[in-house]
């Protein structure tokens, strides 16, 4: 799907915001009228050009709404009450950017090469790199936290495992979305994390092991030829969250233990790998993506490099809102479907998704990727910070578990309002941010899933 043409004019979720608020319903209209905010007020309506959202399609019979297909999961969410702060000042800047844009599309960046590429080299430096540092030396200490359970069971030392999971997972949550270079061989991000399962078979899989004592499984190096969906996050988590879990206590789940520990060290040896190929600044990924060369099969210019920065925000925010928040929290309370929300046997859900944000948060303001920008454009900056302060509040109101929260209609309020700012922080990246940059459509990450 193109990032950049997924969202037709006057439907994503700054008229979501419109629609909560009372704003009238816009017509439907395959694209925007011409004059800009000028043509809207003399064709008789009183507010802005719609920011995208839902439109309504007048009928003889009266009118109806017509979602756009990618938004058909959100319907139901317009009834939520929304502080007005949070979306008066959203539709505020989005005015500001409308006005900035009335008198054509916007100016192209002139940054060079060089400007291009320094951002490139800011982001690995300043959160890929540390990004990875982090997860492997959370992996170490969960390795070591399961030999210490394994070598003497207790509760102490059960405790101890699962904080160092809890570590792991944020870790791992804050770099997840960098879906390029050593990650990416030898099939290292699916055997971090092999998500989502959507027919149960990793589940399957994990249980097999543990209910057959299967020793193939009980070292990390025999694990890591065994199928993808028992060798990482979450595997360990069933071991250490699951049915029986509470037998690592005991010294009654010896094999249940030995199993934990191969998979941890299996992703002690994975995060070792993937931070030494970042740090080779001599040859690998960091020597492409800071020296693009004209015959590179991926990087031959500075905009390449560039772009697979700019992506992983795109990717990001798509996952977020289409893999770990749409599917648990259905149309209403009575729909949804808490146990598709990654983690939560572990009642991991909400800090993974906080340490989502986070990471992204960092990398764009590592990358100083917003400097890029031309003048006309620079408002998009504080646009996104805002919605990310907007996650920052949400996150602030939500409390664990996010089971008992999407299927209670009073504490979804907050859930649902977090996926419309998912939805717009995407929407500014793909299509505005990377547009003018000149950055070229790519295609989604969850394609072919």
């Amino acid at each position: 799907m193109d990032f950049f043409g997924r969202h037709q004019w006057g439907r994503t979720s700054g008229q979501m915001r419109n629609a909560m608020h009372g704003y009238p319903p816009l017509p439907c209209r395959a694209s925007p009228p011409q004059g800009g905010r000028k043509a809207f007020t003399e064709a008789g309506s009183p507010h802005s050009p719609p920011l995208r959202g839902r439109c309504h399609e007048v009928t003889e019979g009266g009118d109806r709404q017509s979602p756009h297909p990618r938004h058909r999961q959100t319907r139901g969410y317009l009834a939520v009450s929304v502080r007005g702060i949070f979306t008066g000042l959203a539709l505020l800047l989005g005015a500001v950017g409308a006005v900035a844009q009335e008198d054509g599309p916007p100016d192209p960046s002139t940054a060079t090469a060089e400007e291009k590429l320094q951002v490139v080299q800011n982001a690995i430096d300043g959160a890929i790199r540390p990004g990875y540092a982090a997860f492997s030396e959370a992996a170490d200490e969960s390795l070591i936290a399961m030999e210490a359970l394994c070598a003497a069971p207790g509760e102490s030392n059960l405790d101890n495992a699962r904080q160092s999971f809890a570590e792991l997972v944020d870790t791992w949550s804050r770099i997840e979305f960098v879906r390029f270079g050593p990650i990416m061989e030898d099939n290292r991000i699916d055997r971090i994390l092999f998500f989502p399962d959507r027919r149960g078979i990793g589940l399957r899989q994990v249980q097999g092991i543990l209910g057959n004592d299967d020793k193939s499984a009980a070292t990390a190096e025999s694990l890591a030829d065994k199928s993808v969906a028992v060798q990482g996050l979450g595997a360990l988590g069933f071991v250490l969250f699951g049915s029986d879990a509470e037998t690592l206590a005991t010294g009654e789940a010896a094999f249940r233990c030995q199993y934990g520990q191969a998979i941890a060290g299996n992703l002690a040896t994975i995060a070792a790998a993937v931070e030494a190929g970042w740090a080779n600044n001599d040859e690998g990924v960091v020597a492409r993506l800071t020296q693009p060369k004209s015959d590179d099969p991926a990087y031959r210019s500075a905009d390449d490099s560039l772009k697979e920065i700019v992506g992983i925000f795109i990717n990001g925010f798509e996952a977020v809102r289409d893999l770990r928040l749409t599917p648990p929290l259905g149309e209403t309370a009575e729909r949804a479907r808490p146990k598709l929300f990654l983690f939560h046997r572990a009642d991991l859900s909400l800090a993974s998704l906080e340490a989502n944000f986070a990471g992204m948060k960092d990398l764009f303001v590592a990358s100083n990727v917003a400097s890029l920008l031309p003048e006309q454009q620079a408002y998009l900056k504080d646009s996104i910070l805002f919605e990310f302060a907007n996650a920052a509040t949400t996150f602030e109101k939500l409390a664990p578990p996010l089971s008992e929260v999407v299927t209670t209609p009073e504490k979804r309020q907050n859930l649902t309002y977090l996926l419309i700012v998912t939805d717009s922080l995407q929407s500014q990246f793909a299509n505005q941010l990377s547009p003018t940059l000149g950055l070229s459509a790519g295609f989604s990450a969850l394609d072919g899933d």
